[in-house]
């Protein structure tokens, strides 16, 4: 074989051994910049959380303020039944829909708030692992995904907050059906939400956990 070609050949090898590591370094991000990241990651979380937490009284008072007319209307029709038990019932029923609706967005919205800070590990960690020489492509596409989903199920958290579930009735033998009515809809609304947008930003951010895991860091 030309003792050129062969000269060349080497030349090449030390080429990719030396230069292509040391250009991958200089792209990496530094301990400093992992410090950094770790600041700015925290001030993100605290700022999400503050803001989730603002969306949702809001929603909640806009909410409040769409079902004032309707909900005047229904205890107007409660005051003037006959029947002291099912004026109580009534009451009670109507408190306990917006009640149950409060507590389930309170509660996905603090899923949503540690999902993101599972995510903010998980993206410190691969900032850990780059710096380490790992490839974490796969880590960030899944990153990127997670936060995404994570989106998507604020703003149909922050629009089921904005729910109104007030029972119509037009006479005193259709209370429990209309009472029905609304609680079996508000049951199928949670539910649509914790089957549909929470649990794909549940496995988006399982995904991201997976391939971190992947890189064997």
């Amino acid at each position: 074989m030309n003792k050129k070609f062969i000269g060349g050949l080497v030349a090449m090898f030390l080429w990719l051994a030396v230069v292509v590591p040391a250009l991958a370094q200089i792209n990496a991000p530094s301990r400093e910049d992992i410090k950094a990241k770790r600041t700015e990651l925290n001030a993100q979380l605290k700022n999400e959380r503050e803001a989730a937490k603002k969306r949702l009284e809001t929603a909640r008072e806009e909410a409040k303020k769409a079902a004032e007319t309707r909900r005047a209307e229904l205890k107007d029709k409660i005051s003037k039944l006959r029947d002291e038990k099912k004026k109580q019932i009534a009451t009670r029923l109507d408190e306990q829909m917006a009640r149950l609706n409060a507590k389930w967005t309170d509660h996905f919205n603090n899923v949503l708030v540690r999902l993101l800070e599972i995510l903010s590990n998980v993206e410190l960690r691969a900032s850990k692992a780059e710096v380490s020489g790992k490839d974490v492509s796969a880590v960030k596409m899944a990153i990127q995904n997670a936060k995404t989903a994570i989106g998507t199920a604020r703003t149909a958290v922050e629009a089921q907050t904005k729910k109104t579930y007030v029972a119509t009735f037009s006479s005193e033998t259709g209370l429990g059906a209309a009472f029905k009515v609304v609680r079996n809809q508000l049951h199928s609304d949670l539910t649509s939400l914790r089957d549909g947008a929470m649990k794909s930003s549940r496995e988006a951010v399982q995904n991201a956990l997976q391939a971190l895991k992947d890189l064997n860091f």
